[in-house]
């Protein structure tokens, strides 16, 4: 895996260190060739959300104000419901609760579709682009005149925009901006201007979902960490351990992938095979340039190590974070690093799973088989089949499920098996 950095000009002479957070598609494009301070540090803040989640309410609200608009929101659609159910976690701290559990129920249908226009638009390619609403109608009249936008309207909101954050799973963290009354359809120079932050917003949305339960739960920073079922660690700006959980430590000694330099960094142990993506590891942990980069498609920057005489290999994410309630502040250039071992058991949902991707009983159960760090030769012994028909099956799963791998199907399970709340449940 080849990722090249690029730097970008910081308006602000104060500003010191690697701030260079922006795409390169989005200086070729023209969308912005300088970053003020502020568009730094609400990145850096995006960040932390991986360690605190309770900041993502001002967050929203924050890059809503700085792309024009009043508001925005992360949307999931829910199919382990009696019937679809369009919900949401993560919206501007400056909307009132009630309101959007009384929009989310009354509306439920029209959303849905609405939200599925929005997907089906911005699903062409890596990248996130927000689509404007004036595409979900043959007319702003037809538009205007949906009962859930004449309920906006009588809010002071009017028009809307929307994208995919997570083109391998469709169905959740879907983006979406609301202008007021006053604004006209989301403009060009918003759009670019969004490309910047939107990539960020969902690499640590995807990377943080497995925690989010136990962070939003608890209390004290070590003991979510400590119990959580992936490996954990946090570096610090030189890159040397700050912290690491039982199962990264476990990971660490079990297998030969992670090694101390002569000064005490975190590193890759190189290989013949993996010396691409050592340097690619060492990228992310010196660089804030790096990260970011893969758009509505963040796990393509997760680090995949095969394990040696296993069918099995680690999946390694890393991000920024420099603060949050639960750590205070680390400091600038400190890493969170998560890695989940497939060739052992992950945390599986089943009936969510279903819900999602409408899997046969076979499938299924398959399915929990493979989370339960079965190889194919063990589940076909398991079940009784051939090799062959497993393996079949294995492929058809995948198809199914938008995984390239078994270790994206494995990232899968695991991370939408993770308990979420949702304002709809009150």
């Amino acid at each position: 895996m080849e990722v090249t950095c690029h730097s970008v000009q910081i308006q602000d002479t104060l500003v010191v260190g690697d701030y260079g957070f922006l795409q390169q598609n989005c200086l070729e494009t023209g969308a912005i060739d300088v970053m003020n301070v502020d568009d730094v540090d609400l990145i850096a803040r995006i960040y932390d959300a991986a360690l605190d989640p309770s900041i993502w309410p001002d967050l929203m609200l924050r890059l809503a104000h700085k792309l024009g608009a009043r508001g925005a929101f992360i949307f999931e659609l829910r199919l382990d419901q009696e019937k679809p159910q369009i919900t949401s976690r993560i919206f501007s701290s400056n909307y009132i609760p009630e309101i959007v559990r009384f929009y989310l129920m009354a509306f439920n249908e029209l959303e849905i579709a609405d939200q599925g226009r929005f997907a089906e638009l911005s699903r062409a390619d890596n990248g996130i682009d927000l689509i404007s609403d004036v595409y979900l109608k043959p007319s702003i009249s037809e538009l205007m005149a949906q009962p859930n936008t004449a309920f906006m309207m009588q809010h002071g909101l009017k028009h809307r925009a929307g994208a995919l954050l997570n083109k391998d799973l469709v169905n959740i963290d879907r983006f979406a901006l609301q202008f007021s009354s006053d604004h006209g359809p989301i403009t060009e120079s918003e759009r670019k201007y969004a490309a910047i932050f939107l990539p960020h917003i969902a690499k640590v949305i995807g990377m943080s979902r497995p925690l989010e339960e136990q962070m939003i739960a608890k209390g004290v920073l070590e003991d979510i960490l400590r119990s959580a079922s992936q490996g954990i660690a946090l570096l610090s700006p030189r890159g040397t351990i700050l912290y690491a959980n039982t199962e990264f430590e476990r990971i660490t000694d079990s297998y030969n992938v992670f090694r101390k330099a002569a000064n005490g960094t975190l590193q890759l142990a190189e290989t013949a095979n993996n010396t691409a993506i050592a340097h690619h590891f060492r990228d992310l942990v010196a660089s804030d340039n790096c990260h970011g980069k893969f758009g509505a498609r963040a796990r393509k920057e997760a680090l995949v190590i095969n394990i040696p005489g296993s069918a099995g290999s680690l999946f390694i994410e890393i991000c920024p974070v420099e603060q949050s309630g639960k750590t205070g502040r680390l400091g600038q250039g400190c890493r969170l690093v998560t890695v989940i071992d497939t060739s052992k058991a992950v945390r599986h949902d089943l009936a969510r799973l279903n819900s999602f991707y409408k899997l046969s009983n076979s499938e299924s159960e398959i399915l929990g088989l493979v989370a339960r760090g079965y190889t194919n030769i063990e589940i076909a012994e398991m079940r009784g089949r051939s090799p062959d028909t497993i393996k079949s099956q294995m492929k058809g799963l995948m198809r199914k499920t938008n995984s390239e791998t078994r270790t994206d199907l494995i990232h899968m399970i695991h991370n939408l098996s993770s308990a979420i709340g949702y304002q709809s449940d009150a």
